[in-house]
């Protein structure tokens, strides 16, 4: 529980969101070598934290894991990078891990707490990673939008919908948390897992908010009260999971520079650029 009083720490960017491991394929080994190498942090919040570490911003990470060895580890390893994970809560309720086919993600079973940002955290820039249909949780984010907007600080809703977690759920449900964003981010893959259509979530959010969609071969559309700005796919490389986070982290990192620039065209092609 936060202290009423306690100091305030001042961040450029806080992550709050979905913590899981990625787990990379490659035949049998030992179970030392499979912790050491296989299991990468995984989930939009963590990976954007870390991107944007990476880069020299100083980020803080909010988020829900299990006490156990892989929750601790996993917190160690981020702790690491240069992330802040003084907003990371430990629970036992989680009820285990899963591994996804074909994503090579291992995530809780249960969807566990709703997430909280602590009270006497700061930022210019807020980023919501990984959006549920479960009430609670999208009460939470909605509480850490306005809270975060009320402060002065720019809120970013990074979707990240995964099919285990939305599979026979309406999308639409989302609505009330994107009407607290400043900017959201999606792809096209967002938008079929969620069954909703572009046009039905840029119609969804306020005035002057910006809708970034990223489709599958690495380009992105930005439109906002300046327009409509295309970003064309960029050349092979690294994974399409890898350019989403950076491409996050740069919108980021670009907004908690300059947060008055939030809907000119200059800031968005620096962004979409890196």
């Amino acid at each position: 529980m936060d202290l009423e009083g306690a100091p305030t720490t001042t961040f450029d960017v806080i992550c709050a969101g979905d913590a899981t491991w990625t787990f990379r394929r490659a035949g049998l080994a030992r179970l030392a070598e499979v912790v050491a190498r296989r299991f990468q942090p995984g989930g939009g919040a963590v990976r954007t934290a870390l991107a944007l570490a990476s880069r020299g911003v100083k980020v803080g990470l909010a988020t829900v894991l299990e006490d156990d060895r892989a929750g601790r580890a996993l917190v160690k390893r981020i702790a690491a990078a240069g992330v802040d994970v003084g907003g990371v809560k430990h629970t036992t309720s989680l009820g285990g891990l899963l591994l996804l086919e074909g994503t090579g993600e291992v995530v809780p079973r249960d969807v566990g707490e709703p997430i909280r940002v602590p009270q006497a955290w700061s930022a210019p820039v807020l980023l919501l990673s990984g959006v549920s249909p479960v009430v609670s949780h999208g009460a939470a984010l909605m509480r850490e939008a306005r809270r975060a907007r009320r402060a002065g600080s720019t809120v970013i809703v990074d979707v990240s919908a995964k099919w285990h977690v939305w599979m026979g759920h309406d999308g639409r449900v989302l609505r009330s948390l994107l009407r607290e964003a400043d900017v959201v981010r999606c792809t096209g893959a967002d938008l079929s897992v969620l069954g909703v259509s572009e046009a039905e979530v840029r119609a969804t959010l306020r005035d002057g908010a910006v809708l970034v969609v990223s489709d599958h071969e690495g380009g992105a559309r930005v439109s906002g009260p300046f327009g409509e700005l295309t970003l064309a796919a960029r050349g092979r490389g690294a994974s399409r999971h890898a350019l989403e986070e950076e491409r996050t982290a740069a919108i980021c990192a670009e907004l908690a520079r300059r947060p008055a620039e939030g809907a000119d065209v200059p800031l968005w092609r620096r962004a979409l650029a890196n």
